[in-house]
């Protein structure tokens, strides 16, 4: 057996952190599932209960409707269809339409609100925990909204919760002429009434591309310069209180305009500081601080892999400060990826990026970033899961040890073999994903119970020092 001195300290077991090992095989059918019925254009949502079961939404042909209907459906935290949810697994809407990008939320008291179109605006549905309509809610479980839809991005719309109302925006037109697209934003009450306490009369009109809720519940309308108004040379934040009404103190009476040109927007995300995170027409990523400014501390390379030869996903998401994007490399976008920003516009080296060719242009879509791994939809019928070495061990106490303190061969087959001049207290195995598996306190002693795969073995000495590294038992 070959000695190989793993070079994997602490600080290197830190490095690793976070990074895509695998897909999740305990999942579905190998860490994927397979959406069926799904029709071929629509994309979907998921939301993660805490079980870690799965809501999703996915289009359903109806040729009668001559459109795809919303179906909602639900998951087990195995990736099996879990048959109680609505009928057998899933919530026809019936006569109502998904979205490009359909929108999906869950309340507090895990209701189930979902957006979906009908011919003349949009509707929200609200759904019991167990797929069936909430009668109380608007009439049977759908509170429609005239004249809204999507745009010509298909990002234009959606909802948030705020508090126990509901904001709905869409894509609206001016009728009669002069033809005018702007946005258009209604509150619903808790039953699915318009709230004519909330803009003028329930609702109020934005030219803005793309509307936010900031953190204090304040409406954000971000008017980049592309708009077809011409309203604002280089585009414009528009911001009202939580009520509908002009926010006077910031700007010019609730507008401020912005005095250089921030590029084509593509798409954008507020985060959980109120910062605007845009991609533009040219892949690149950049911010917009709360009070307009471009975030010159935030710098993006877009010429750096995986980032140069690729279309960026217009979903961002965001955890603990750093942000998760996606996108297509290769000459027919064939292979996708997944990478970390870090709040500064770097990519993490801890995470760096993963990829996969799968022969087909799909993009990855909506992510769910949990410690021990990531959730994501996959073009529109796909749903993924995958495994995290997140490391959850304790390492306040831990001390950098010299390289030299400890060998070990391998990998490991049966036993745990190692040689180090200090002595040896213990010997702890975690799996990638923090859980304490095994202690040994003696040189070869046997493990051959382990699994073949990638271990943490923490090692406590007698002068009080511990090292941490990885070993792989085969």
């Amino acid at each position: 057996m070959t000695k190989n001195l793993f070079l994997i300290l602490l600080l290197a077991v830190q490095t690793a952190f976070a990074q895509i090992l695998s897909y999740d095989n305990s999942f579905a059918s190998n860490g994927k599932y397979t959406i069926t019925g799904s029709n071929n254009y629509y994309w979907n949502r998921i939301v993660q209960n805490s079980d870690n079961s799965i809501y999703f939404t996915y289009a359903k042909d109806n040729p009668s409707l001559g459109s795809p209907e919303c179906v909602v459906s639900k998951l087990n935290a195995n990736g099996t269809v879990d048959t109680s949810f609505g009928n057998n697994g899933e919530t026809i809407i019936n006569n109502y339409f998904s979205g490009v990008q359909s929108e999906l939320k869950k309340q507090t008291d895990g209701k189930i609100l979902v957006m979906c179109f009908y011919t003349n605006g949009s509707a929200i549905v609200r759904l019991l925990p167990n797929g069936l309509p909430d009668t109380t809610f608007g009439i049977n479980g759908i509170a429609k909204i005239d004249n809204i839809g999507t745009d010509f991005n298909s990002v234009g719309y959606g909802f948030y919760l705020q508090n126990d109302k509901i904001i709905v925006y869409g894509q609206a037109t001016s009728d009669p002429g002069p033809y005018i697209h702007y946005k258009s934003i209604y509150r619903l009450n808790s039953n699915g009434s318009v709230d004519t306490t909330f803009g003028n009369n329930g609702s109020f009109n934005t030219p803005g591309n793309f509307i936010f809720l900031d953190s204090q519940s304040n409406i954000i309308s971000f008017i980049s310069n592309h708009n077809n108004t011409n309203t604002y040379t280089y585009g414009a934040l528009e911001k009202y209180n939580n009520n509908g009404q002009p926010f006077i103190s910031f700007g010019n009476n609730g507008v401020l305009a912005f005095t250089s040109n921030p590029g084509g927007v593509d798409s954008a995300f507020m985060d959980s500081n109120n910062n605007i995170v845009c991609s533009n027409i040219n892949n690149e990523i950049f911010r917009i601080k709360p009070n307009g400014d471009h975030d010159n501390t935030f710098v993006f390379d877009n010429n750096s892999f995986p980032f140069n030869p690729m279309t960026l996903s217009s979903i961002i998401t965001e955890k603990n400060g750093n942000y998760y994007i996606s996108g297509l490399t290769g000459s027919m976008g064939e292979t996708f990826f997944i990478s970390k920003i870090t709040s500064t516009g770097a990519i993490d080296s801890t995470f760096n990026h993963y990829s996969e060719t799968t022969g087909t242009p799909d993009f990855i879509g909506e992510m769910i970033i949990n410690n021990n791994s990531i959730i994501t939809t996959k073009g529109v019928n796909k749903i993924l899961k995958f495994m995290l070495n997140n490391l959850t061990l304790s390492v306040s106490n831990e001390t950098k040890t010299n390289i030299s303190s400890i060998e070990f061969e391998n990998p490991i087959k049966q036993n745990l073999v190692f040689s180090t001049k200090e002595k040896v207290i213990k010997i702890e195995i975690y799996s990638i994903d923090g859980k304490l598996l095994k202690t040994v306190q003696e040189n070869n002693s046997n493990v051959s119970e382990l699994l073949k795969g990638i271990y943490i073995a923490k090692i406590t000495l007698e002068n009080g020092k511990s090292i941490t590294k990885k070993i792989i038992k085969n």
